[in-house]
């Protein structure tokens, strides 16, 4: 609209103007040429008097300052003019962007996790326990874990000598070094500055703890067994078989294109791991729970890594249906390689919406 009112202005208005200004199409710099004999040409079939109409008497009295007076009036109202509309392009895309799209990275996934309203609990994996598991070759239900009844035949096992007893195992609280950063990444985060934020060790918590926060379980329920009081509602199962020391993720209803079975391998040295990152509404309905489950420590840390890369997050939220103020809940199954323990950024490979 722009380009056509200066058009009909040096048309029309003033079509004896020695210098005419125009914005070319694919830019919005104004550019001034004088007027060619051409153009001035192609507007004389109207007579001057009738041209200029009540311009003649300001010309014939000062024709050279009246016509940079004029000129200057119009240089001045198309700037404006320009920077009105420059800003108006990038305000309606500006608006388009973040109407469409969620908020940058995971900002919408973090919003609802630490919500300055309900205190937030991060639980980091029990490594004592995975130890505990991995000499006695066999799984610890969160019932046994919760009574301490698992631990009757830890006075069993010894390593190097060392006797490890009930004991030693209720008494050592151990977790990851990637546990750790993850944590940290999260507490970091701008929205988790506005939040009662806290830690506790899996081994020390208790089910009323879940149900008064929002809760973040960092691990898969071989290593955290509280993530098995969300089993039923997920689709991807995160295991690990202790006879084969390999982990392995079960999907339960598999769609077209979809294995039901999802295991680690290890070819020419390097480690298919599998992760799964769930958002899922907390027990008996009260609060968020977010889930970072792996088949391994490549698997864990792919699920970890993922709301944080910016470009994937947020063509993932676009496909579920997130908007700048909501994301739905979900769950989704990510595959990494990993060789000499460093795993590249990992693939999707199924996703799930979750019900309320």
């Amino acid at each position: 609209m722009l380009r056509q009112r200066l058009e009909e202005y040096f048309e029309h208005e003033c079509p004896h103007s020695a210098l005419i200004v125009t914005i070319p199409k694919g830019g919005y710099v104004p550019v001034f040429e004088p007027r060619n004999d051409k153009q001035a040409s192609g507007r004389g079939t109207v007579s001057a008097p009738e041209a200029v109409h009540g311009e003649a008497r300001e010309v014939s009295q000062s024709p050279t300052s009246s016509l940079y007076k004029r000129q200057g009036r119009l240089i001045l109202a198309l700037g404006v003019l320009t920077a009105l509309a420059v800003l108006a392009a990038i305000a309606l895309f500006y608006a388009r962007s973040r109407a469409s799209e969620p908020r940058a990275a995971a900002d919408v996934l973090w919003s609802e996790i630490f919500a300055s309203n309900r205190p937030v609990l991060i639980v980091p994996s029990d490594d004592a326990l995975v130890l505990f598991q991995d000499f006695t070759k066999r799984p610890v239900q969160l019932d046994e874990y919760l009574s301490g009844t698992y631990l009757s035949t830890a006075n069993l096992l010894s390593v190097g000598g060392v006797s490890l007893s009930a004991a030693w195992f209720a008494s050592h609280q151990l977790t990851s070094s990637a546990d750790l950063n993850l944590a940290l990444r999260l507490v970091r985060l701008p929205q988790a500055s506005k939040a009662d934020v806290e830690s506790r060790n899996a081994h020390v918590l208790r089910i009323d703890d879940l149900k008064s926060r929002n809760v973040i379980l960092i691990g898969g329920v071989a290593a955290n067994p509280w993530v098995g009081l969300f089993k039923d509602r997920l689709n991807f199962d995160v295991n690990w078989d202790w006879k084969a020391s390999g982990g392995y993720v079960l999907n339960k209803h598999p769609q077209p294109g979809e294995a039901s079975l999802y295991r680690d391998t290890v070819t020419d040295g390097s480690r298919r791991s599998y992760g799964v990152l769930a958002f899922l509404p907390g027990i008996e309905g009260n609060g968020e729970v977010l889930l970072f489950q792996g088949t391994g420590m490549a698997g864990t840390e792919s699920a970890a890594d993922f709301p944080f890369s910016s470009a994937e997050f947020t063509n993932f939220a676009r496909s579920i249906g997130a908007t700048r103020d909501r994301i739905p809940y979900f769950e989704v199954l990510l595959e990494t390689s990993s060789v000499g323990g460093n795993a590249p950024e990992a693939r999707i490979v199924a996703y799930r919406l979750t019900k309320p």
